[in-house]
C-alpha cells in the first residue's frame, strides 16, 4: 500500500475533517497565483501543472496520477500561492484537508504525522530524480532514463494512459515523444504494446 493510501486510511480512522471535490477533464482546479488553503489528495484521475510561455504556448512541467498528493508543502510556505495552473487531465476526484485540520491531526496522532512526513520525503526524492532526468537534452536518452527509473519501480513494466500523457510526464511535445518511442523500439532498447512498456534485459545497462 502506498503512503498516500495509508494517509487516506488514517484520515478515515481518526475522522479528520475533509471535503471531496470532482472536476471534469480539462477543467482548471487552480490558476496561477490562486491562494493555497488546503492539502490536496488525488484519489482518482490525473492532473497536470503548467504555465504559459511568452508565446502563449502551454508548457507542462508536472504530471500526477492517482493515488497522489500535492500542495502538501505549499500549504506551509510563507506565500501559500500556486506557481502554476493546475488542470484535470481526466475526470478527477480530490480529497482536501485544511491547514488547521492538518495541524490538529499532527498534534493528536503521531502515526498520521509520520505518514505525512514520509510522503514529503518521498516526494522530495522523486522531484530530485525527475529534475535530473528533465536536464537531459537528448530526447532518446531522456525517455530511456525515465523508463529505466519506472521499470525499477514497477518490476520491469510501465503502463501509460496515452503517448500524450507520457509526453506530459517528460515535458516534451507529443510528436517528439512518439517518434522517440518508435526509434527506441526499432533499436531493440524497449518493447511497447497496448500502452505497456516492457524492459528488455540488459538493453538499458549503458544508461
Amino acid at each position: 500500500m502506498s503512503n498516500v493510501n495509508r494517509l487516506v486510511n488514517l484520515i478515515e480512522k481518526y475522522h479528520i475533517p475533509y471535503e471531496s471535490h470532482t472536476y471534469l477533464k480539462n477543467e482548471f482546479i487552480y490558476r496561477l497565483q490562486d491562494r493555497c488553503q488546503s492539502c490536496q489528495i488525488l484519489l482518482k484521475g490525473e492532473i497536470l501543472m503548467s504555465n504559459l510561455s511568452i508565446d502563449g504556448i502551454e508548457q507542462v512541467f508536472n504530471y500526477f496520477k492517482a493515488p497522489n498528493i500535492f500542495a502538501n508543502n505549499l500549504i506551509f510556505t510563507s506565500t501559500c500561492t500556486y506557481i502554476s495552473d493546475v488542470k484535470a487531465a481526466s475526470d478527477v476526484l480530490l480529497l482536501t484537508i485544511t491547514k488547521e485540520s492538518l495541524l490538529n491531526a499532527f498534534h493528536l496522532h503521531d502515526d498520521f504525522l509520520l505518514c505525512y512526513l514520509n510522503i514529503i520525503a518521498d516526494k522530495t526524492l522523486e522531484i530530485s530524480q525527475k529534475l535530473r532526468i528533465m536536464a537531459i537534452s537528448n530526447v532518446d536518452k531522456r525517455l530511456l532514463t525515465y523508463l529505466k527509473w519506472k521499470f525499477k519501480e514497477n518490476g520491469g513494466i510501465y503502463l501509460i494512459k496515452s503517448v500524450t500523457a507520457l509526453a506530459a510526464e517528460l515535458s516534451l511535445p507529443r510528436e517528439t515523444t512518439s517518434r522517440a518511442v518508435s526509434r527506441l523500439v526499432q533499436a531493440g532498447k524497449i518493447k511497447c504494446s497496448n500502452k505497456c512498456f516492457k524492459e528488455i534485459k540488459n538493453a538499458l545497462d549503458e544508461f
